[in-house]
């Protein structure tokens, strides 16, 4: 898939780099290139948020103050190549508690956007499904999107997205020492290797007040979007599953530990009990309607429910093994105030369900209810 990727970007680069020679070559009075140009721009928000989990350890009320300021730079050679980079600076103390900065990236494509090759600053490319809630929240292509090919042409809109192909994998040690030791050695090689073979690629379709968008990724990740807009009303359906495999079920196990004689570390880790593998399959299904509410106003209901199926790969321990369910409802009320600012007011309720693992683990396990109630006001404002 990357050699694929990473082929067909060149192809496209070095045939418009190409168009351009030949373009210049038989045309001495082609226009000159616009001269490129810098944008900056910004976006904030301000409210109260209050998130009832039923866990007094943890502070339920809080401000919600957020800043965002955008760098954006772009250019067109004679030729029609489009260049360009940009990159954010956030100040968010929902994610970060000081500005950082996000989003870098710079790119090259053709001027008619038809092709687009970007380098970090990238969404996923399974994103094109337009997923939302719960259902979209368990996609593995998305660790690392260093390296994009997206594009549109007609109704049609494609992205395709890859790792870093210079990502260092960590040697996988002997278990010769703790078990937890070995366990974390093992978690660190496999996210490492999962972040290097990393890929999402999706592409939407819209035709007339439909619109469809499929994507694929590389934890055998598929999802399914339909969108209808009638009369103002829009309506989405979203279906989604993946599957994540050799997952370690329980990284923070320290049993006692054994030596390493073929220095075959996960064999040894694994019969020494320190790393329970397993499997982890999700489902996800949505639906979401929005309706105008007259002068600027709207309203909008969304439902999404995800189902985790937990299996341990092989051994007495099912203690591992268990299905566990989250439903998810937003509803959610937005006013265009005017001048760049909207209010919006939501409320959003989640039913989870957590996989318990007994202390005995070949007993099986239960299901164990964690349910979040979260009440939000703000004014979004953009510049």
């Amino acid at each position: 898939m990357r050699k694929l990727i990473v082929f067909a970007s060149a192809l496209a680069l070095s045939g418009s780099m190409a168009f351009a020679m030949e373009e210049g070559a038989m045309d001495d009075e082609m226009m000159e290139a616009s001269t490129p140009s810098v944008t900056v721009g910004g976006s904030a928000s301000i409210g109260i948020k209050n998130v009832d989990d039923d866990n007094e350890a943890t502070e339920d009320f809080k401000l919600i103050r957020a800043y965002k300021v955008t760098f954006a730079s772009s250019g067109v050679t004679d030729g029609g190549l489009m260049f360009g980079a940009g990159m954010s600076i956030r100040d968010d103390t929902g994610e970060e508690n000081e500005p950082v900065v996000k989003g870098s990236h710079v790119y090259v494509g053709g001027a008619d956007g038809s092709w687009k090759l970007q380098f970090g600053g990238n969404d996923p490319g399974i994103d094109l499904a337009s997923g939302f809630g719960v259902a979209d929240d368990h996609f593995g292509g998305e660790d690392n999107v260093a390296i994009a090919l997206s594009g549109s042409f007609g109704g049609t809109s494609y992205r395709i997205t890859m790792a870093d192909p210079g990502i260092s994998v960590p040697e996988l040690r002997s278990a010769n020492t703790t078990d937890q030791t070995s366990a974390a050695n093992y978690d660190a090689v496999q996210d490492a290797m999962k972040a290097n073979d990393d890929w999402s690629a999706g592409v939407s379709h819209s035709l007339n007040n439909i619109n469809v968008g499929v994507g694929m990724d590389s934890e055998s990740g598929i999802a399914i979007g339909v969108g209808t807009d009638l009369s103002g009303v829009s309506t989405f359906l979203y279906w989604s599953k993946s599957e994540f495999k050799n997952v370690d079920l329980n990284p923070s196990k320290t049993t006692a530990a054994t030596t390493d004689t073929d220095d075959n570390a996960l064999n040894v880790a694994e019969e020494a009990g320190s790393i329970e593998l397993g499997s982890r399959e999700n489902t996800g299904l949505g639906v979401k309607a929005s309706v105008p509410a007259g002068e600027g106003a709207s309203f909008s209901v969304g439902y999404s429910t995800l189902k985790l199926e937990q299996k341990i790969n092989a051994g007495n321990n099912i203690g591992y093994n268990g299905t566990a369910k989250t439903k998810l409802i937003e509803v959610d009320f937005s006013y265009d105030l005017g001048g760049g600012a909207t209010l919006s007011a939501g409320i959003d309720k989640k039913d989870a369900e957590k996989i318990t693992v007994p202390d005995t683990v070949t007993n099986a396990s239960t299901i164990t209810p964690e349910d979040t109630t979260t009440l939000e006001l703000k004014i979004a404002m953009s510049f």
